[in-house]
């Protein structure tokens, strides 16, 4: 029986024509976006509702996404725990959802405060969502924030990641500021703003590396004394 082969390059080329995802994994510590202001020395917005907004993912791969966050302006802690919410947006349907507590419980990492998801989201490649956060008028937030025309991904007051959104000059409309009342949750906010513009109110990212704030680093040297010296006593 003769049996026929793919030859090594053609072969190649044929994983790359079928399966991005496998050949580009997110990189740890991404993040969708950010920003290249100093959100708490600007305006800030005491809107109730719901607020962030929409983007389209890359075409290159499929990102991925578990852990979601929300902007403590001095990073001293919130008031209250906000409930932040990622939509397909040809669905209008919720894929992931996490609760941001009060207080500086959750890790402060670039502005944010961060709470991871359950299990890692692999997001569709070329595909547009919604990101947004609850909104209580007293976490108050910077403004909305943009970049200008032609856009690589940092030309003003945003750094947008390319593993998550599809860069360069003539995409930028694909990016926009998103809000709504709170009453309509958990629809997804469809009111926009601006152009390559996002309220930065809500973040997404990756195997974000957290670090233990200061207070917490003395919780745990005084455990790890206290555990020492129990240690020599019993001995």
């Amino acid at each position: 029986m003769k049996t026929t082969s793919l030859s090594l390059p053609l072969a190649a080329l044929f994983c790359l024509a079928i399966g991005p995802a496998t050949l580009a994994q997110t990189a740890p510590n991404s993040v969708l976006f950010t920003p290249n202001v100093d959100l708490s020395s600007g305006a800030q917005n005491g809107f109730v509702g719901t607020v962030g907004g929409i983007f389209l993912t890359t075409y290159s791969y499929y990102p991925q996404v578990n852990w979601l966050g929300y902007y403590d302006q001095n990073g001293d802690g919130l008031a209250n725990s906000h409930v932040v919410t990622l939509w397909d947006n040809s669905t209008q349907t919720i894929v992931a959802s996490a609760t941001v507590p009060a207080g500086t419980a959750a890790p402060l990492v670039n502005g944010y405060r961060w709470t991871p998801l359950p299990s890692t989201l692999t997001l569709n490649y070329g595909s547009y969502y919604v990101i947004g956060a609850h909104t209580d008028g007293v976490d108050n937030w910077g403004d909305l924030i943009s970049t200008t025309s032609p856009d690589n991904g940092n030309s003003g007051q945003i750094t947008w990641s390319d593993q998550y959104v599809q860069l360069g000059s003539g995409w930028e409309f694909t990016r926009a500021g998103r809000y709504d009342s709170e009453g309509n949750y958990p629809g997804e906010p469809p009111n926009q703003s601006g152009s390559d513009a996002i309220y930065p109110v809500a973040n997404l990212g990756f195997d974000i590396a957290v670090v233990p704030e200061p207070s917490s680093l003395c919780v745990l040297c005084l455990g790890g004394g206290l555990w020492g010296l129990l240690r020599k006593r019993e001995r």
